[in-house]
């Protein structure tokens, strides 16, 4: 939505959420309410029976973001988020004293916690090993705040179908690492814990690929859930090859092992 000059706003055209407006009876003051929340109100006016109010505050106040083209006196709102509203998260949040390369950004809304806001999960793949992850939680006041970030290539991110008593969402998030002879996939079950922490309550290896020597050794692995008794069971095949013909060297290896949920973490069972 643009709006000319994009000073002030007729109430109106902002009617997408709960808007109330109150005159004191012995003044011209006008209270301005969004959500049942006060903003200011010393813009706010009545000019010829209808109520003047700042479009930035309105907008804000509801979750937009606002613009001001000065060549063409034009204001723009923006509802939801975007890309650019993120990339400045990052920018004035962000642990890492460099610049980020936000060419490949990309982020989805999703609820991690439980509660009625939804958390912002960001990821930039910045080449085949390399990337950033980012967690933002909404706060009260409407702003976003950083409560995770790492240096990972994020290939994917799921809500996994398993329910602990007490415990929010289980959520997997498979990284990729290596280098020139490695290439690495790991699954990272996380969740956010009672006191706001994003917390890895496992980790396992999806594929290990790594060569030396004219062979490489690769391994396979894969996890499921037990769901009569909680437990996270994982296995891994392991096996050698020739580069030159791709034939397999030797007899694979597989294992298997068990986890119980202990205290937020998934222990090997002994």
């Amino acid at each position: 939505m643009k709006v000319k000059r994009g000073l002030r706003v007729l109430l109106p055209i902002l009617g997408a959420c709960t808007i109330f407006v109150g005159t004191a009876m012995a003044s011209n003051s006008v209270g301005l309410f969004v959500n049942g929340k006060a903003l200011s109100t010393e813009e706010t006016t009545i000019e010829s029976g209808k109520v003047i109010a700042p479009v930035r505050d309105l907008a804000e106040a509801m979750g937009g973001h606002v613009t001001w083209d000065k060549e063409t006196h034009l204001a723009n709102i923006q509802t939801g988020i975007t890309k650019n509203m993120v990339e400045d998260w990052i920018r004035k949040q962000g642990n890492e004293k460099r610049d980020y390369y936000f060419d490949d950004l990309s982020f989805e809304e999703m609820n991690v916690d439980g509660d009625a806001e939804p958390e912002v999960l960001v990821r930039i793949d910045g080449g085949v090993h390399l990337g950033d992850f980012f967690i933002f939680d909404k706060q009260s006041n409407g702003s976003y705040k950083l409560i995770f970030e790492q240096p990972w290539h994020v290939e994917s991110w799921n809500i996994e179908n398993f329910r602990a008593d007490g415990m929010n969402p289980l959520f997997n998030i498979v990284t990729r690492t290596g280098g020139t002879d490695s290439d690495v996939r790991e699954s990272h079950l996380m969740y956010m814990n009672d006191s706001g922490v994003w917390t890895e309550a496992w980790k396992g290896t999806l594929k290990d690929r790594s060569v030396f020597q004219g062979k490489y050794h690769v391994a396979m692995g894969s996890y499921q859930f037990n769901d009569d008794n909680g437990e996270l069971i994982y296995w891994q095949t392991e096996m050698d090859a020739s580069l030159e013909d791709n034939k397999q060297e030797g007899d694979s290896k597989t294992t298997m092992k068990i986890f119980n949920l202990q205290q937020g973490k998934f222990i090997e069972k002994k």
